[in-house]
Order: structure tokens, then C-alpha cells, then sequence
């Protein structure tokens, strides 16, 4: 065998499970363990399953959480503030011509009545950047949600630890 062909085969590995955590599979579950998962309701809003992944790297993590919408009326979660950083966006995760996935920014969620939407990993999202100090798994962070229905809803998320590789990798986050 050929010296260079293990340290090959060794970097081919390597490239697979780096490229197999930027799909759109949601491995970015919490482990089952830790603080229970925030939960709040304003108006004909209820948000459940908060949480926040460990970071990933120090400045920046990922929030999950559903929104349902129990009214007549369809409404648009419009922003999105934490205690952990005065930078906190929603995003979504795209598929690109090449097939790798890319974080993208949006304007607004949709809520459609009487319907739920998930924020999860490998699709809509909350992105906190810019984070000063990273939490620790057990943490808690508040996250705020404002809707264009002047509705605001404020949940207590834990910060958990993930389950799977999947997720928010460094070089993700857009400038």
C-alpha cells in the first residue's frame, strides 16, 4: 500500500462527516436531560419547546421552538431579541445549486390560523450572533418574539446539549 493512501482515505472520511452535518436533516435535537424545554402564550399565540443549542462555536448558537396560531387571522413572527446578544436574526436553511445547504436571513415568519410552525434545525430558525459570552448547557436565555399583530411573546429557553452532529457550523453565519 502506498504511504499517502491511509492519510487519503483519512482525509475522504473526514469530508464525509463534515458534509453528512451540513444537510437538512434535523440531528439538532437536545438530549433528553436538563432543564425542560420554555413554553408561553399571548393572545392566540402559544410558543413551546424553546431551547437553545450549545454553541457551536463561542459567538454564535441556534433557537428552536413551535408557534401555534389558534385565531382567524394569519400573522408573521417580524423579530426576534435574546438576553444573550443584541444580534439575533431569523434565518432559514436553503438547498443551493451545488446541493449545500446555506443559512439565508429572512424578513418574516409566517403563522398561518389555526396552524403550527417549527423553528428547527436544517430549516426556519433563530440565529444569535455576536454573543459576548457563550452559555453552558443548563444555562437559561430569554428569547422575545414580536409579531405584526403587535402580539409579543417572552419564553424562558434552557440551553441544551446536542444530540446529534448536526447543525450550525463555523463559516455558517453570513457577514
Amino acid at each position: 500500500m502506498n504511504t499517502s493512501t491511509p492519510a487519503l482515505l483519512a482525509i475522504g472520511a473526514a469530508a464525509v462527516l463534515a458534509l453528512s452535518g451540513c444537510g437538512t436533516q434535523n440531528t439538532d435535537q437536545p438530549k433528553e436531560h436538563g432543564s425542560a424545554m420554555g413554553s408561553a402564550e399571548a393572545g392566540d399565540l402559544t410558543v413551546e419547546g424553546a431551547w437553545l443549542a450549545e454553541p457551536a462555536q463561542p459567538s454564535m448558537t441556534a433557537g428552536y421552538l413551535t408557534i401555534t396560531n389558534s385565531g382567524d387571522g394569519d400573522v408573521s413572527l417580524t423579530e426576534a431579541e435574546t438576553s444573550l446578544s443584541d444580534r439575533t436574526e431569523l434565518h432559514t436553511v436553503e438547498t443551493t445549486e451545488s446541493g449545500a445547504s446555506q443559512m439565508t436571513p429572512v424578513d418574516t415568519i409566517p403563522v398561518p390560523a389555526g396552524e403550527t410552525v417549527e423553528l428547527a434545525s436544517g430549516g426556519l430558525h433563530i440565529m444569535v450572533l455576536e454573543m459576548e459570552r457563550p452559555p453552558e448547557v443548563g444555562d437559561t436565555a430569554t428569547i422575545t418574539l414580536t409579531f405584526d399583530n403587535g402580539e409579543t411573546v417572552e419564553v424562558e429557553a434552557p440551553v441544551r446539549e446536542r444530540a446529534g452532529s448536526g447543525g450550525h457550523r463555523p463559516g455558517d453565519e453570513q457577514p
